[in-house]
């Protein structure tokens, strides 16, 4: 026989020989919460030894489970296999203009224990990510976490992120700064991925309901405003980590500085921090998008035409980016739509106001399902998915072998 057609000796070489290795079988098996051998072969077009191989290394790797059986009422009941999103645990960050969450999560983003924190971005990213770090550390501690369950972290930052790397940072003491550096002592080896807080919340989101959010606009307001978007299934990036940054689509006809140095931006006329600037000339002491939240809870008349505006300058840059993604649904979420009746009120004026309805017909504009979980959600989906990449997961069971 050609020495290149000699079979693999060991069944980890058989199992990941071809593209559909144990890496792929996981992929599958984490699609939905139980699979039998019969299902799995038929769905990946392998053999029943060869999947047999594949789940027999990915059960030893502690990534799959074999399910306790049900009673049967009459023959050998099949056995199931689950993803065992308990194997490992996940740190999650979802960092915003003013306000922090944190958390803990097991492999399937389900929350274990989470924690919040007034930061102020604007102090930078050396103070902001050092106490980010520390109050990971304390709740890891508080929670009698093994280090050993640690498998990754995930992080959503106030801003264009790509490889990393703080891009177009409008934030002060942030661009061109490494997020992962940060956690490289406190948490060694363990990989960071990080993302712009939208696409976090644009994962959250589709992480729930992936079908429904194959096109959809995701908006995140809070002290600044974000954005994500999802195109046939993907969360978009672009080349700086930019992609939907509508936060800076500039409307010069306001009048309002922003940050970025350009005029009229709609983060500098639509935020909570746009709503805060104006409270504040009328002498009203606001800091958080929380407390306007409260104001509208409480049908302030005054926070309540702020919000509405808001929502409408918003409606006005998300119509624009509707005539480019084309999307079936615009969820908004963070802090400022946790009362989100003004605020979408706004944005269904202008929408379906100023732009046609042949761009406009069938869009639905609803608020996060998630709320203030979506976030960690996202961050951990966003992490997750990258340490179980089927050939990481390959290079983990060789490794392991």
């Amino acid at each position: 026989m050609p020495e290149n057609t000699e079979p693999p000796r060991s069944s980890t070489e058989r199992a990941q020989r071809g593209s559909f290795g144990p890496g792929a079988l996981l992929q599958m098996i984490r699609s939905a919460p139980v699979w039998t051998r019969a299902e799995l072969v038929r769905q990946s077009s392998l053999g029943r030894t060869a999947v047999a191989e594949r789940i027999d290394l990915l059960v030893e790797a502690g990534l799959v489970r074999i399910n306790p059986q049900a009673t049967s009422t009459g023959g050998r009941p099949a056995e199931t296999y689950s993803f065992h999103a308990d194997e490992g645990r996940l740190l999650v960050a979802d960092i915003g203009g003013r306000h922090t969450r944190l958390g803990i999560t097991d492999l399937a983003g389900r929350l274990i224990a989470s924690a919040e924190a007034d930061l102020d971005s604007d102090q930078g990213a050396a103070v902001v990510m050092t106490e980010v770090v520390q109050r990971l550390d304390r709740l890891t501690h508080e929670v009698g976490l093994d280090r050993a369950r640690l498998r990754g972290i995930g992080v959503g930052v106030p801003g264009p992120v790509d490889e990393g790397v703080m891009q177009r940072a409008y934030l002060p003491g942030w661009e061109g700064e490494s997020i992962p550096t940060y956690f490289a002592e406190p948490f060694p080896g363990l990989p960071v991925l990080v993302d712009k807080d939208a696409n976090i919340l644009a994962r959250g989101e589709q992480a729930r309901d992936p079908e429904g959010f194959r096109n959809t606009i995701v908006l995140k307001v809070g002290m600044g405003v974000s954005c994500g978007v999802i195109v046939d299934g993907r969360v978009l990036h672009g080349a700086q980590g930019a992609a939907a940054d509508i936060g800076h689509l500039p409307a010069p006809e306001r009048g309002v500085p922003c940050r970025c140095g350009m005029i009229g931006c709609t983060d500098a006329v639509a935020s909570g921090r746009a709503i805060e600037t104006a409270l504040r000339a009328s002498g009203r002491d606001v800091r958080t998008s929380r407390e306007i939240v409260d104001l509208v809870r409480a049908n302030d008349p005054e926070v309540l035409a702020l919000v509405r505006q808001a929502g409408r300058d918003l409606g006005s840059s998300l119509g624009v980016l509707c005539a480019v993604v084309n999307p079936s649904v615009i969820v908004v979420g963070g802090n400022l739509a946790e009362s989100p009746e003004p605020l979408l009120a706004g944005i269904r004026e202008t929408i379906y106001r100023d732009f046609p309805p042949s761009l406009t017909r069938g869009i639905t504009i609803v608020p996060s399902a998630i709320g203030a979980e979506a976030g960690l959600a996202g961050a951990a989906q966003l992490a997750v998915d990258d340490i179980l990449r089927p050939d990481n997961v390959d290079a983990l069971i060789a490794r392991r072998r």
